[in-house]
């Protein structure tokens, strides 16, 4: 039987809520403070640095979704195995094309991989297709960021210990994140 469809007062119909959502990585408070030190330290001073309580590593990217198929994302989760592996940060780098200043690794840890796939295998089942790009395992430090500076900096280790189902929120101040679901690694 088709979902009834619902209509306002004036007969049009009105649109199902959504929720812009996706599955990441969450640094604890001390490491996320070492990711926001290292932002202030390479960006260029005309960038938007990212607050600290946005840096995340994002594993799979949905988009917006009828807040419907929700238990559906998380049951995704549920069924992924999540890795305890850990992320070593040694890495700066910077893309031109959309200006974004990032961290990662020079040898990211195969499970983060492993795991974005999964995910994303996961998502097919319920029909969600994710964008055809490959992953790379970085925490945006910056955005609007014309070029970095260039400094070595101390490596910074970050036990991955689960992952989230993230909700995005936009006002005027920017993304906020709330997260809705976690996962413990196994």
């Amino acid at each position: 039987m088709p979902a009834e469809i619902p209509f306002s007062d004036d007969g049009t119909p009105v649109a199902a809520p959504t929720a812009r959502v996706f599955f990441a990585l969450w640094p604890t408070p001390a490491i996320a403070t070492q990711l926001h030190q290292l932002a202030r330290d390479a960006a260029a001073s005309d960038a938007r640095i990212m607050r600290v309580d946005t840096l995340h590593l994002t594993l799979a990217f949905i988009g917006d979704v009828a807040v419907d198929r929700l238990p559906a994302i998380e049951a995704v989760g549920d069924q992924t195995v999540w890795p305890r592996c850990t992320f070593h940060l040694d890495q700066l780098g910077h893309w031109p094309h959309n200006q974004i200043l990032w961290a990662g690794s020079q040898s990211p840890p195969d499970a983060l991989a492993n795991l974005a796939s999964e995910l994303s295998s996961g998502l097919q089942t319920i029909g969600i297709r994710l964008a055809a790009r490959p992953f790379v395992s970085h925490v945006t430090l910056a955005r609007r960021c014309r070029h970095a500076q260039g400094k070595a900096f101390v490596p910074i280790e970050w036990a991955v210990e689960g992952g989230v189902l993230a909700v995005s929120h936009r006002d005027a101040s920017g993304a906020r994140y709330e997260i809705r679901r976690r996962w413990l690694a196994a």
